[in-house]
């Protein structure tokens, strides 16, 4: 009993850093309804222009996905035992968001002031997959989840839930054709599992939005396999 009180213990603790991390990072920038914070110091300025980019990313997301009223805190976190506390399970990741936990997104080191997030090598990722990039992908699955519920955001298959946070993150700017061909050729960044990208499930989302013209809340519920959205693209792009 004592041990099943203390798990208890700690995972509550664990929850509440998670939603009011706050006190971990020292140094902070707003934009509109964007904060920005980090355990590095940055130059302000250069955070708010970050924020302004991701505001426009969100702006173009999807009418039905759009949400002008929350505020969402971005947390970019450079201490290995920060890091450790907040990725948890995702420690590898570039970015985590344990949605519906207090609209908070954590990416791991950036350089602000330049727009860049760095892989765990110590190099930065490269264009277009800016900070900003993974700021509004994060963002994008609490604008997802807020839609559809937590339950129902959990149980949506990974090609839409990914496809449609990298859709926000991109603007909807993706070039249907070339990843097509890209992945007809068996290039590695179509495939998740060797690229660790969602080039493929972007790919998907765009093509079922723009191409055959469903909306995102038909295609949030729709249950459609990703096998099945594959077999259309294929069918449908020369």
């Amino acid at each position: 009993m004592a041990a099943a009180c203390a798990i208890i213990s700690l995972a509550a603790i664990e929850v509440s850093l998670l939603a009011y991390p706050e006190s971990l990072y020292s140094y902070r920038a707003a934009e509109g309804r964007l904060r920005l914070y980090s355990d590095r110091a940055f130059d302000a300025e250069r955070g708010r222009s970050v924020l302004a980019d991701v505001e426009r990313r969100l702006d173009a997301a999807p009418a039905a996905l759009r949400d002008n009223g929350s505020v969402y805190r971005i947390f970019v976190t450079h201490a290995e035992w920060r890091k450790r506390l907040v990725f948890l399970w995702s420690y590898g990741a570039g970015g985590v968001n344990y949605y519906p936990i207090a609209g908070s997104v954590f990416l791991r080191q950036s350089d602000i002031e330049h727009d860049r997030v760095f892989r765990s090598d110590g190099q930065p990722v490269a264009p277009p997959r800016t900070l900003a990039y993974f700021a509004a992908h994060e963002i994008g699955h609490s604008l997802i989840g807020k839609r559809v519920g937590a339950l129902a955001n959990w149980r949506l298959p990974a090609w839409i839930r990914e496809g449609m946070a990298d859709y926000i993150a991109y603007r909807g700017a993706i070039d249907i054709a070339e990843l097509t061909r890209a992945l007809r050729a068996g290039e590695r960044d179509l495939d998740p599992k060797r690229s660790g990208l969602y080039s493929r499930y972007v790919l998907l989302v765009a093509f079922m939005m723009q191409r055959e013209g469903w909306p995102a809340d038909r295609l949030l519920s729709s249950g459609l396999t990703q096998r099945e959205a594959e077999q259309r693209l294929l069918a449908g792009v020369l």
